[in-house]
């Protein structure tokens, strides 16, 4: 009979239980996501090794802030739960049920939605994992090596998280549902987590906040004095200031705005009263939320950056994309596609281990150079192009080593490059060399890929030979594989936190939406129209998903100075990232608006 009951009870509820565990498995797909790269210490080297060998602790940690992440929200979603269930849960002792009873319905109605969610997610996840992996490789251009959609790690501990966090809610919530007087289930909805703080309290609140902030925002613009606590202080420093100027800023504001004329009108007494009573107890949620904000911002943008510096940071390996040898006709028809920014043609003369060119033809036809920036933490932002003198022949041998350092001969031999003044006295075979810098290497790729091929085809002993042809074809294959595996991570974190930052704040305002129907149902009583009622929901659900986004982006705009070094300007072509996300957390909240009213409004719609 008990079964038949709550049975009954989840189908009067099916759309509440269905945003529940379509959650729960998002989250866990979300989770999966994550861990296929987290678990995956080969793609982590593969595609990190080369920029820190740290990439492994870096995604370690990143693992355990998305678990510590989804622990509060699995405790939001338990929160979601248990407002839907305490009331029909009192009227069973009530009815004569034994709590002992009760309590095994509870524990056995989480896990099962527990499991179910998870198993869901998992699957769910790795379909998601192979959309993914083909939608940043063929719309980003990026080249997830070693990356698998399918990764047992990731199943594992998805399932060992997710079950263990299941079982721990599933213990807590018996033992608080059977702890809990029959008469507080019964009336759990007309109780008030309301306190009023003192004035003394809320500006040391505030002064503190401030100064948290102050001392988190200078650590992200000096990273060079701080070093390796960079990271730890500025996420002290905000989490806390953020919790603190929260907690005393806003409360303070809605105090104030109450005293306005405006507070009067229609239901705007009734919503700033709303936010006052919500405030205290949604400070946690709401400092958790700005946090996650700023990650999943931030790494959104660091990775749409880090696409953009492929191209940057190829050219500064050389002047020029390609050298040619004696361009055969099929690389000269190739040649000829190309968008060319700059083509050099030189001879030079072949004298044993020698290859020696005459000065003069660098005065009509000079010969380029990068020149690295001189500022710590803005050499490639600041590299610039520069013309080698003719005079300087000593610098210009050494320039063309890099070129043409590796003979092309089939013992692979190292030669010698002189530049010199008269050639005289030089005998050998004289041959040509073309060099080629394209106005946009990312586009010119194809058909750069099969010049240096046919260049290969040529010299069979070099074929294996990585410094061959030394210039940005060469640099950008090595840069795109590195930057685009990091761009994948990034982006896929960012995507993780969006997506349980969002989840989290839906659903610990919907786990008051319970409370929220018989005040609406009161308004509704009063003769309040249903366009006002709707109108005050999404005013004060667009606050709530308003204060974190907007001290979370200014977190973001601090926090990008910390990867100047990395990207040779970070804080350019902003709106991109900015417009994008904020597309989607738009998204969210609109989503958020139409099930709340559903919610609150379901029994005044009838």
């Amino acid at each position: 009979m008990l079964f038949k009951l709550a049975a009954s009870s989840v189908r009067h509820r099916w759309k509440d239980y269905l945003l529940l565990f379509s959650g729960l498995a998002i989250s866990s797909a979300i989770f999966y996501l994550f861990e296929t790269i987290a678990a995956n210490h080969h793609f982590l080297m593969t595609n990190g090794q080369t920029v820190s060998n740290l990439i492994g602790y870096v995604f370690g940690f990143g693992a355990i802030l998305l678990g510590l992440l989804t622990l509060i929200y699995l405790n939001y979603a338990n929160s979601f739960l248990l407002s839907m269930r305490q009331r029909d849960y009192g009227l069973f002792i009530v009815l004569g049920t034994r709590k002992k009873r009760i309590g095994r319905l509870i524990w056995l109605e989480t896990m099962v939605l527990g499991s179910m969610a998870t198993l869901l997610g998992i699957a769910l996840g790795i379909g998601l994992s192979f959309g993914l992996s083909s939608l940043v490789i063929n719309f980003l251009g990026t080249a997830a090596t070693a990356y698998h959609a399918f990764w047992i790690p990731a199943i594992i501990w998805t399932l060992v998280i997710y079950l263990g966090l299941f079982l721990l809610a599933a213990t807590w919530n018996t033992v608080v549902m059977t702890k809990k007087p029959v008469l507080q289930l019964l009336k759990a909805n007309q109780q008030s987590s309301f306190h009023q703080s003192k004035p003394f309290i809320l500006l040391v609140e505030l002064i503190t906040g401030v100064l948290l902030l102050v001392i988190g925002y200078y650590v992200m613009i000096k990273p060079l004095v701080f070093h390796q606590y960079t990271i730890i202080i500025a996420v002290l420093t905000l989490t806390f200031g953020t919790y603190f100027l929260f907690k005393a800023v806003v409360n303070t504001l809605l105090q104030w705005l109450e005293r306005f004329s405006f507070a009067k009108r229609g239901l705007n007494g009734f919503t700033l009263a709303q936010l006052r009573f919500r405030i205290a107890d949604y400070t946690k949620v709401l400092t958790g939320i700005t946090m996650m904000f700023a990650m999943a911002l931030g790494a959104i943008t660091v990775g749409m950056g880090l696409d953009k510096m492929i191209d940057t940071t190829s050219r500064v390996s050389g002047a020029y994309d390609l050298s040619i040898v004696d361009p055969t006709s099929q690389q000269q028809q190739l040649i000829d596609q190309l968008s060319l920014q700059q083509k050099k043609t030189y001879t030079f003369v072949r004298d044993g281990k020698k290859l020696v060119f005459a000065a003069n033809q660098f005065k009509s036809q000079p010969f380029w150079q990068v020149k690295i920036g001189e500022k710590v933490g803005r050499q490639i932002a600041d590299a610039k192009l520069q013309v080698i003198p003719a005079q300087k022949t000593d610098l210009l041998a050494s320039e063309l080593s890099n070129y043409l350092g590796i003979s092309r001969q089939e013992s692979g031999q190292v030669d010698q490059v002189k530049v010199q003044t008269d050639l005289s006295q030089i005998t050998g075979s004289t041959e040509k060399v073309v060099f080629l810098r394209t106005k946009n290497i990312r586009q010119s790729a194809p058909i750069l890929k099969k010049l240096a091929q046919l260049e290969k085809q040529k010299h069979p002993a070099a074929m294996n030979n990585p410094s061959l042809w030394l210039g940005d074809w060469n640099s950008y294959q090595q840069v795109r594989v590195l930057y685009s595996g990091l761009e994948f991570m990034a982006v896929l974190l960012g995507i993780s936190f969006l997506a349980m930052l969002a989840s989290c704040l839906m659903f610990k305002i919907l786990s008051g939406s319970f409370t929220d129907i018989p005040r609406y149902e009161l308004l509704r009583k009063l003769g309040t129209h249903e366009s006002s009622l709707r109108w005050s929901i999404r005013r004060e659900i667009a606050i709530l998903f308003g204060l974190p986004a907007v001290l979370g982006v200014e977190h973001v705009l601090f926090g990008l100075n910390l990867f100047a070094s990395l990207l040779a300007d970070p804080y350019k072509n902003l709106w991109l990232p900015f417009i994008i996300f904020g597309l989607i957390y738009l998204g969210y909240y609109l989503f958020l608006n139409l099930i709340y009213q559903k919610i609150v409004l379901k029994k005044v719609d009838k």
